[in-house]
């Protein structure tokens, strides 16, 4: 541990001059220190050992030993607060650098990725914005689904091809004849805080969510849940739903205590990780020691808040040397790549591992604007040229994007071809909410659009004041630009999202609506989960072929990480799976 007292007394002889020859005695260097010079023997030879100080001590009378500062004081200050953080002494690290944010940003970039101490494994990130609160029922941006997916558990799980696997429930069935879906839960589940979690909490949670408006639609056909054991709860519905226990493996529908839904003082969740802090400037979650599955390898993961300014992607281009997850970079609404570099190994060999995400940022026309079918499908044409794409890229270089012709890249490409060109109006309105890719790509849409003789007049909402006001119909502009990533239960995802989207509901004509609520109906009564996207694929096709939905790229999401992460890949939402990550140090 770095001494105060010797701080102290280096601070004395910077007086002296740094980085620069000093031909000095060791009398005049106790003199500048203020102290005996057999002490400043001594300390000159334990700030050497520290690589402080070069100290070349010369014999003989009038000799001039030499002497050379490595720091200035505030280097050397950064330095220890460094070694402070990378001990995990935030707080005095923070006190010693004055409280100076900047610099405390820069060096959590430094020290960042994974710790061991006293035996226990530590991951540290940084992060450009604060987290909103992580709990289920609230519209949630892409990395707060990613850390929702940590701090909760669902009764199942579900995969990208709707294959369901157990979680809180290790069996359950549906009876095709009464429409009732069992779910039978795992024995002895308990919340992080050590209360019950049986039956009668998911019967009273699912019983106050289907009153909620946000889920009453997706909810609809559910006549009654009861807990008819301590360990069996039974959904009553009134119609065939086969991929039931698929939509009940979505974040939304995780399991947290019913008194959460009103206050949440503090989180308490049922997943690998347990939320330990919480605030504006860091979130730190902890390995759940009373989760029911696998325990998370990592102990703690502290994600620290530091602003976009000092993380931007130019810093992944050199040696990787840092880890820094930036809000232009992780899908936030499914909008950007994600890049994680670790200190450690200095190998070349540096393991990079992409995905493109499942999704796009599109645009959806209002349904209050005044643009008709061949208006919107001439818009269409317009944002699925390459002349879009390559603006973009021009111009927002560190974001790397591919055209987007359908919602999901394997889908139909979808051609809109417009025979004549219709007339735009003067004027064209776009909301979006504040994300760094959705600004830009909204910039570009301006672009385009002034090429062809329309001006465009942008509104930038915050994201829950842009959900609030899609949820009542109020959004009014033109075109909606937003993103839209499908969680890891990708069939269940795209159906909840086409059954009960605000922003898209906000853009639907009533006969829209009833046509798209009839088909989802059907899929629902008729089709198994893992045969959901192929009937999604067409309601999605149709409506961009009617111009209503204009898909516009998708994100080429990318991990960069070095040897020091053993076994993590990348996930749906951009991030590193954190519960796999180890280390052998």
């Amino acid at each position: 541990m770095l001494k105060n007292k010797q701080f102290l007394y280096y601070s004395r002889l910077c007086v002296l001059g740094v980085r620069q020859d000093i031909a000095i005695t060791l009398d005049e260097v106790a003199e500048a220190m203020f102290t005996s010079s057999r002490h400043c023997r001594t300390l000159l030879r334990e700030m050497q050992a520290l690589g402080w100080l070069a100290w070349s001590p010369k014999v003989g009378r009038n000799q001039r030993s030499g002497l050379y500062l490595n720091y200035s004081l505030p280097s050397l200050k950064a330095e220890i607060a460094q070694s402070m953080i990378a001990e995990g002494k935030y707080e005095r690290a923070l006190a010693l650098i004055d409280n100076d944010q900047a610099l405390f940003g820069q060096l959590l970039k430094k020290t960042s990725g994974t710790n061991r101490r006293e035996g226990r494994l530590h991951i540290q990130l940084t992060y450009t914005r604060a987290f909103s609160p992580l709990l289920p029922h609230y519209a949630a941006r892409n990395s707060e689904r990613f850390f929702l997916r940590q701090i909760y558990s669902c009764l199942t799980q579900c995969d990208a091809f709707g294959n369901v696997t157990a979680d809180l429930a290790h069996h359950w069935a549906f009876d095709e004849n009464t429409l009732q879906w069992r779910f039978y839960l795992r024995p002895q589940l308990v919340f992080d805080d050590g209360s019950e979690l049986d039956a009668t909490t998911v019967a009273a949670l699912f019983s106050r969510l289907k009153q909620r408006d946000v889920y009453r639609q997706e909810l609809e056909h559910v006549v009654s849940i009861e807990a008819v054991s301590s360990q069996c709860v039974v959904f009553t519905l009134n119609q065939s739903d086969w991929g039931f226990a698929g939509l009940l493996a979505d974040v939304r529908y995780a399991i947290q205590p019913v008194s959460q839904l009103e206050a949440a003082p503090t989180i308490v969740g049922s997943g690998v990780f347990r939320v330990q802090e919480h605030s504006g400037q860091r979130l730190k979650l902890e390995a759940n020691g009373s989760y029911h599955g696998y325990r998370a390898l990592a102990d703690t993961v502290s994600i620290w808040q530091v602003p976009a300014p000092l993380v931007g992607r130019e810093d992944t281009k050199g040696p990787a040397s840092k880890a820094t997850l930036d809000d232009a970079m992780v899908g936030d609404g499914g909008t950007c790549a994600n890049y994680l570099s670790l200190s450690g190994s200095k190998a070349p060999d540096h393991r990079q591992r992409s995905r493109l995400e499942d999704g796009c940022l599109l645009a959806l026309v209002n349904r209050h604007a005044d643009l008709n079918v061949l208006q919107r499908r001439y818009l269409a044409q317009l944002f699925a040229s390459d002349e879009l794409v390559d603006q973009f890229r021009h111009t927002n270089s560190a974001i790397d994007v591919v055209p987007a012709y359908n919602l999901l890249p394997q889908w139909l490409k979808v051609a809109s071809p417009c025979l004549v060109e219709p007339s735009l109006p003067a004027r064209i309105s776009i909301g979006i909410y504040r994300q760094q890719a959705l600004q830009a790509a909204a910039q570009t849409v301006l672009h385009l659009l002034a090429q062809v003789g329309v001006q465009c007049d942008i509104t930038v909402y915050a994201f829950d004041e842009f959900s609030r006001m899609a949820q009542e119909g109020a959004l009014r502009e033109d075109l909606l630009i937003t993103s839209l990533n499908f969680d890891d239960n990708r069939p269940s995802s795209a159906f909840r999202w086409m059954l009960s989207n605000p922003v898209l509901y906000q853009c639907l004509a009533s006969s829209e609506i009833e046509w798209l609520r009839c088909e989802l109906t059907r899929i629902r009564q008729t089709q198994k989960l893992p045969d959901y996207l192929d009937q999604l694929e067409v309601i999605a096709t149709a409506l961009i072929a009617d111009g209503r939905l204009l898909p516009i790229f998708h994100h080429q999401q990318v991990l960069n990480f070095d040897d020091v992460l053993k076994g993590v890949a990348i996930n749906v939402w951009g991030w590193p799976e954190l519960r796999d990550v180890w280390s052998e140090d």
